[in-house]
């Protein structure tokens, strides 16, 4: 009886408790917790070497974009950065601030022929 007198008042309450909002406790910090524990368990230093090694594909990836996008000139043969070496990813870099400056240029010299082309003197 006890139980559902006590039934019988809350649904009298029913209204006011269901628009309350819940407060959620923290699930996130027992998950961090977790994870901490597992990359002890597991040395630590091997999560790491894989987003290292993450890291380098995705530059990688990038400068053969930039490969492919900046024409090349000089006596190299027409290939820049065969090799993975710090010399040629210089290269690569000053390559392509040249081909920028020189894209700059060309659409400077632009802008000043369609000025000049379209204030023509009438004759």
């Amino acid at each position: 009886m006890a139980a559902q007198s006590c039934c019988d008042a809350v649904a009298g309450t029913a209204a006011p408790v269901a628009t309350r909002r819940l407060k959620l406790t923290r699930p996130l910090a027992s998950l961090m917790k977790a994870r901490k524990i597992r990359k002890k368990a597991a040395g630590g230093k091997r999560p790491r070497a894989a987003a290292s090694r993450k890291r380098v594909m995705a530059i990688r990836r990038k400068m053969e974009a930039l490969r492919r996008l900046v024409p090349l000139c000089g006596d190299d043969g027409g290939v820049v950065g065969q090799e993975s070496g710090g010399d040629r990813l210089d290269e690569l870099l000053l390559h392509t601030a040249g081909y920028i400056l020189r894209l700059q240029m060309q659409l400077r010299v632009m802008q000043v022929m369609v000025h000049a082309l379209n204030n023509l003197p009438e004759d």
